[in-house]
């Protein structure tokens, strides 16, 4: 049982970032509906990072060393995004009222844990030294997004600081290990950027609430800026060497 729950020995630096990019990109189309509707690209963006979650689970599946809790989260909630996303296609393209029920009745029900699920199951197969940073940069960025979409209330002014604090910390990671190290792999350099653009994002969110009085960026701004820190750290996973 032990063995199950424990995280790989070799970490699944691809699968898990497949699987955290399919969280991410359900997030981001939540944030899309807010900030940008209507944006096509923005919607072909977040549909591919959903997509990645049907790789991420035939990678899991796929694994020839027995699956783990963590590969096995990742497969089921990839493989529960990319059905759901498939009955609301076909539901729209034939226009039928009942499968398309079905398939927001679904997404309202199970999109949100399968999100969890792809989530916790790319963090555990990080490489150990990474997983409380990502978790700390991409949760924390994630709540203060959240809350700063609410109605502005005293909690939700706190609430925001802290989680950008936090995300912030985690951001300081890998541009702390980038100045200190200068690895050589472009994998690091992308990771690296994507972390100051989250960063730069989380502090503007931090000055919005500490001085009201500050300009606030465009709507579409911190949603490209989202999504390019987004893109970027994929990219950087999906190129990084195992470790």
């Amino acid at each position: 049982m032990s063995r199950f729950i424990t995280p790989p020995a070799t970490p699944h630096i691809r699968t898990a970032t497949a699987s955290i990019a399919t969280a991410v990109s359900v997030a981001l189309s939540v944030f899309a509906a807010s900030l940008i509707p209507g944006s096509a690209l923005y919607a072909v963006l977040t549909a591919g990072g959903v997509a990645l979650g049907a790789a991420s689970g035939i990678a899991a599946l796929r694994h020839r060393g027995g699956l783990r809790l963590f590969q096995w989260l990742s497969a089921l909630g990839g493989i529960i995004i990319l059905l759901i996303g498939i009955v609301v296609a076909i539901a729209k393209v034939g226009a039928s009222a009942k499968l398309g029920t079905a398939g927001l009745m679904a997404s309202y029900y199970l999109i949100p844990s399968a999100t969890l699920a792809c989530y916790i199951g790319g963090i555990g197969q990080l490489p150990a030294k990474w997983m409380a940073p990502v978790f700390m940069a991409t949760a924390g960025a994630a709540t203060a997004g959240w809350f700063s979409l609410g109605a502005g209330t005293g909690v939700e002014h706190f609430l925001i600081v802290f989680s950008a604090v936090f995300s912030l910390m985690g951001c300081a990671y890998p541009v702390r290990e980038y100045v200190v190290k200068r690895p050589p792999h472009p994998a690091a350099a992308l990771v690296t950027l994507a972390a100051l653009l989250l960063g730069t994002i989380m502090l503007y969110f931090i000055g919005i609430v500490v001085a009201p009085s500050l300009a606030q960026p465009h709507p579409t701004i911190v949603a490209w800026s989202f999504m390019c820190a987004g893109v970027l750290a994929t990219i950087a996973g999906l190129l990084a060497r195992r470790a």
